[in-house]
């Protein structure tokens, strides 16, 4: 009897990267559904702006840090059975963040959806990667961002409006129940390719767990694949900063409709869509990766400044430039590439892993530290008139909103001289 091989960029490619695309799909729309949410959770649940922001800021860091982990885990065992697992741990903190009942409840359901959906994104450009030739892993890799910017777009407009009609918790739980149904449609047909995850036996926790730690020591070690990851995080975690959270409140504290805001930043998703494989597009036809990823971090300074210094902006005017925003910060998909490049084909899901992390752990900056600036809390505090002046969110306007996004520019100004720093990775034939 002779056993079936699924092909490399075949049938079986297609499907397993389809349905870990869905995982990713779930995870973003959970992720930028917390920019819809937040308000009526916050208002249910009587929280603060420091504890919405500090809510969001857990996910993200738990998400970043178990990322270091999680993309070593698939460099080892592969996507058959870690993928189904993750997402019903995504789908049991979903479940439980829609049934909290204080900020407590909320930081454990989202620490629990942290851990799963640290598995997703890197999941899916582990899954282009294996089943796919590695010319198109950066490409594969830029199809997961454009499905998962989409999804960002629809959900945060699907939810938006939703969210007027049905209680939030309702919502939160038809996506719980959404991601069960993914989960058991990859433990039936989710395959590893034949080769290492697939012959891989297990050797015991602590030989494991060394053996984790050593592929992410490996990584870390490089001086290139740190300076390459704070540019990933320096562009992403500015446009989730944005995207997730104050992008809409901005554009409110100017004088738009609610609404309208949440569809005017949500164009920043499209920008995204569009400008990951643009730029994969651009760096191979220009036979580079650094020329265009500090050409794209320039521009996305430019626009997030004129993004802030015009918050009263009329609807086509914001929508242009959210967009444009949402396109140059596409080229953060290219640190991926450029990770996988610096590594041994082993310890491709470990440098993504660690280009993720970094992008979400000043993402979760990004989100935390405009709420302290607002809240007038912690150590970093709005400074009025020389004194710590705390401010009442729903009081707050736009002067106070461009004190608070500051740090976005100047993110994106470290993130543009890391840039003169960055080894060219294209191969040279």
């Amino acid at each position: 009897m002779i056993k079936y091989q699924p092909t490399l960029g075949g049938v079986q490619a297609w499907v397993n990267w389809s349905v870990s695309v869905l995982f990713v799909i779930l995870v973003f729309t959970l992720q930028t559904g917390y920019a819809i949410t937040n308000v009526s959770v916050a208002k249910d649940l009587s929280l603060s702006m420091a504890q919405v922001g500090f809510v969001g800021t857990i996910y993200t860091f738990v998400f970043a840090i178990t990322q270091l982990v999680s993309g070593s885990i698939l460099d080892k065992i592969g996507t058959r059975w870690v993928l189904p697992l993750a997402c019903l741990v995504v789908a049991a903190g979903a479940f439980l963040f829609a049934n909290a009942g204080g900020p407590k409840m909320l930081v454990f359901a989202n620490l629990l959806a942290a851990v799963g959906a640290s598995f997703g994104f890197i999941g899916a450009g582990f899954t282009g990667g294996q089943w796919f030739s590695p010319l198109k892993y950066g490409f594969m890799f830029a199809l997961v961002q454009l499905f998962a910017s989409l999804s960002a777009i629809v959900g945060q407009r699907v939810l938006g409006i939703m969210i007027e009609q049905v209680e939030w918790y309702v919502l939160i739980n038809s996506l719980a129940i959404i991601g069960v149904g993914i989960a058991i449609l990859m433990l039936f047909v989710l395959r590893n390719p034949q080769t290492e995850q697939a012959k891989y036996k297990w050797p015991g926790f602590k030989k494991f767990f060394n053996e984790l730690f050593d592929s992410l020591a490996n990584v870390i070690s490089m001086r290139d694949t740190w300076v390459n990851a704070l540019i990933g995080g320096a562009t992403m975690g500015t446009m989730l900063g944005v995207g997730v959270i104050w992008g809409p409140r901005l554009l409110v504290s100017g004088g738009m409709e609610q609404g309208q805001a949440y569809i005017v930043s949500s164009l920043a998703w499209a920008g995204l869509a569009i400008g990951a494989p643009l730029f994969s597009w651009i760096s191979d036809k220009v036979k580079s990766r650094v020329k265009p990823m500090m050409f794209a971090c320039t521009l996305q300074l430019l626009v997030i400044m004129i993004i802030l210094f015009n918050p009263e902006a009329d609807t086509s005017t914001a929508s242009t430039f959210f967009f444009l925003f949402g396109l140059m910060a596409g080229a953060s998909m290219l640190p991926f590439t450029i990770a996988a490049e610096l590594v041994s084909p082993a310890l491709i899901g470990t440098s993504a892993a660690l280009v993720n992390a970094t992008q979400f752990v000043i993402g979760g900056i990004m989100m935390a530290v405009p709420g302290r600036v607002l809240d007038g809390t912690g150590l970093i505090s709005r400074i009025r008139e020389g004194t710590l002046s705390p401010l009442d969110f729903s009081t707050s306007v736009s002067v106070d909103f461009q004190w608070a996004m500051a740090i976005m520019p100047v993110t994106l100004i470290f993130g543009l001289f890391l840039c003169f720093f960055l080894k060219e990775t294209y191969p040279q034939l």
